[in-house]
């Protein structure tokens, strides 16, 4: 999905010598074509992921709230990306595929009994995905403001509005599993 996306991104700025459609899309902005076959891939995917959570009750681990609002709201979110034709979905789409990326190889690596040092890493790059996502939606906030709007606006409030509860939980949960003082 992230070089998919990375690549019909590239093909879209080619043909329109701009890249300001990656911050705001035209209102009416139809949901057709490469680009965004990769949103709706990843969309699907966020189906798959529910296996998480299910092989974490099978082996009767906890869950934790993040995990599963989650898990349940990225759904949402997802299908808004597409059904709303939201502005900024492609740059979330690369920035989130990224961050799962080095997730997913940071678990194989354990899975395989050689988990790497670098644990702190894969949270940190989370919190950071979503300090981005406020930096990359000036631009939507100032176009959506000062032309003729941009598509998608209902669901880019949802989405800031997500982004920020999950900044708040992965900064809590990066509190709570890497602070140098230890709770007695």
């Amino acid at each position: 999905m992230f070089v998919g996306t990375a690549y019909e991104s590239a093909q879209v700025a080619l043909d329109n010598n701009s890249i300001k459609w990656l911050f705001c899309l035209e209102p009416a902005t139809s949901m057709k074509g490469a680009l965004y076959f990769w949103s709706y891939a990843y969309y699907l995917s966020k189906y798959y992921e529910f296996l998480d959570t299910v092989l974490l009750v099978l082996k009767a681990k906890p869950l934790s709230f993040l995990h599963v609002f989650h898990h349940s709201v990225v759904v949402v979110m997802s299908f808004l990306w597409l059904d709303a034709a939201q502005s900024l979905q492609q740059i979330a789409l690369l920035t989130n595929t990224g961050i799962h990326v080095l997730m997913y190889y940071y678990y194989f690596m354990c899975t395989i009994k050689r988990p790497p040092r670098w644990k702190k890493l894969v949270t940190q790059s989370q919190i950071i995905q979503f300090v981005f996502s406020f930096a990359a939606s000036v631009p939507f906030w100032w176009m959506h403001a000062t032309s003729q709007g941009c598509s998608g606006f209902g669901a880019m409030v949802f989405n800031a509005v997500f982004n920020f509860l999950l900044l708040l939980l992965f900064r809590n949960f990066h509190k709570k599993s890497y602070s140098s003082k230890k709770r007695t």
